[in-house]
């Protein structure tokens, strides 16, 4: 199959996920001593996912019917399943020595590393803030990049061509999986979550909507950390998550930063089997080696063939003033006229919900727009913050989006009346200035364009929508689509809200 052409659920799912002969032998060890705690076998289960999510699918088909809890242990489920089921677990999935082989086992194993890392993590944290279970917010950060494990095993080539792109020729990685993959691994990672009926933590980490949640953002701070180590300890991104770690636990960066140091020793230790270089075998490199970490993986002489391999939807060039890939989508006419006549013809039938977000997806997917959002303004007037994104599925900064109104500056201006504005070469300059230094530091581009919401006369949010890279061009046309979607999409609201009326 061309690396362009779009990847399915199906696809993605053909093989189960492997688990590790590690956990096969344990299994054989507890029940050797017959009267193990049920707290061992869930100490088993949470270091190795495709034990985890074949637990998860056996409780499910032993109940015949969703869960109406949440499982907030493997421990509880262990419980739940019974000694006999239990004891089966590891027998009814292939071992990884078996399913996977070269590039695709490296991949996998690495992979799995990397989850148990941010899931040991996101625990430790839990603990910190006092979680009324530790255990669910580690099963939800283990399984949280359960797309990835899946594609090692039933796509590796597409996946590896996914961390070329963003580890060695170091592009964003919400355009990478785009190119790579033809939408984002998040995206994936929610089909899975529901086709795989995961716990409601893992629907959520995936969500950028529910960024601002407490147990979510420990979650997908975690996510975010055990990737960036992936560059080494010492790159300027995982600084700047490492203080956003230290706002989230309420404590100072230098204690903040010890203190993931030494979860991250501990967690090599809790699960040193991986047969992968564990994070914290990073830690006593030095500042400027990721250079060394890239080479490792991807050797200069080996043969690149990503440039070769590119959906019509993406263009590419390399910025002047540093060696990172910047990727400019462009607009797809067809899907834009197709979101278009669904949004025409969903007027009055269409929930408000489902309304916006085909019209940030048609932003996305139609227009060419990198990242684009829907901010609701607060019940008091105070602030508007983000209700659904796409495209920033891998920025829990920018997933926080928030905007206050409680000083004079332009986005305050613009909600005073149904308004929109792109802000551009020909007009920064009389503009910027009234952009909120918060909002610069936030989106990191200086061309957007924006459009308030009111309906029935009331001011209810803002559409915000830019090309992420100042590279990128966000042209008329462009600004144009963006309100046509904007306009459409206010229709629609307002047909709802005059039949709840």
């Amino acid at each position: 199959m061309s690396s362009s052409a779009p990847i399915t659920i199906d696809e993605i799912t053909a093989r189960p996920l492997p688990v590790f002969a590690h956990s096969v032998r344990a299994f054989q060890r507890l029940r050797a001593e017959k009267t193990a705690p049920w707290e061992k076998y869930g100490d088993i289960i949470l270091k190795d996912p495709g034990l985890a999510l074949q637990t998860l699918k056996q409780l499910q088909q032993a109940s015949d019917k969703p869960r109406e809890q949440e499982i907030a242990s493997m421990e509880q489920a262990a419980m739940l399943l019974g000694m006999e089921r239990v004891q089966r677990l590891p027998t009814e999935c292939p071992q990884i020595d078996e399913a996977l082989q070269g590039q695709a086992r490296e991949g996998y194993q690495r992979a799995v590393a990397r989850a148990f890392h941010a899931a040991y993590q996101a625990w430790d944290w839990a603990h910190i803030k006092r979680d009324p279970a530790p255990d669910e917010v580690l099963l939800s950060a283990l399984m949280h990049d359960s797309a990835e494990l899946a594609l090692w095993v039933n796509a590796p080539q597409r996946i590896h061509q996914l961390r070329r792109l963003t580890i060695r020729d170091r592009m964003p990685p919400a355009e990478a999986q785009y190119i790579a993959l033809g939408d984002s691994l998040e995206h994936f990672g929610r089909r899975l979550a529901e086709k795989w009926n995961l716990p409601q933590l893992v629907h959520e980490a995936l969500r950028p909507e529910y960024s601002n949640e407490p147990r979510v953002r420990g979650v997908v701070l975690a996510v975010q950390l055990a990737r960036q180590v992936e560059w080494g300890w010492y790159n300027p991104q995982l600084q700047e998550t490492l203080t956003m770690i230290a706002d989230y636990l309420d404590a100072g960066l230098e204690e903040t930063t010890l203190h993931v140091h030494r979860a991250a020793v501990r967690a090599a230790h809790e699960a040193a089997f991986y047969r992968a270089s564990a994070p914290a075998a990073l830690l006593p490199r030095m500042p400027g080696d990721e250079q060394f970490l890239i080479d490792e993986e991807f050797p200069p002489q080996a043969d690149d063939t990503s440039a070769r391999h590119r959906p019509a939807g993406a263009t590419e060039y390399r910025g002047l003033e540093t060696d990172a890939a910047v990727v400019c989508l462009s607009p797809q006419p067809a899907v834009f006229d197709a979101l278009l006549q669904e949004m025409q013809v969903g007027i009055g039938k269409l929930e408000i919900n489902d309304m916006l977000r085909k019209a940030i997806h048609g932003m996305h997917d139609g227009a060419g727009l990198n990242r684009a959002l829907f901010a609701m303004l607060s019940a008091d007037r105070n602030y508007l913050q983000a209700r659904f994104l796409i495209g920033t599925d891998s920025d829990p900064y920018f997933n926080r989006f928030r905007i206050r109104l409680d000083q004079p500056h332009l986005f305050k201006r613009l909600m005073e009346k149904p308004q929109s504005i792109r802000i551009h070469d020909g007009n920064r300059e009389k503009f910027w200035g009234l952009v909120p230094n918060a909002v610069k530091t936030l989106i990191k581009t200086n061309s957007f364009c924006a459009q308030s919401v009111h309906i029935n006369g009331k001011p209810v949010g803002l559409f915000y929508a830019d090309r992420h890279s100042q590279d990128c061009d966000l042209d008329e046309t462009t600004y144009q689509r963006f309100r046509q979607l904007c306009q459409l999409a206010v229709k629609g609201m307002a047909a709802k809200a005059r039949q709840r009326a």
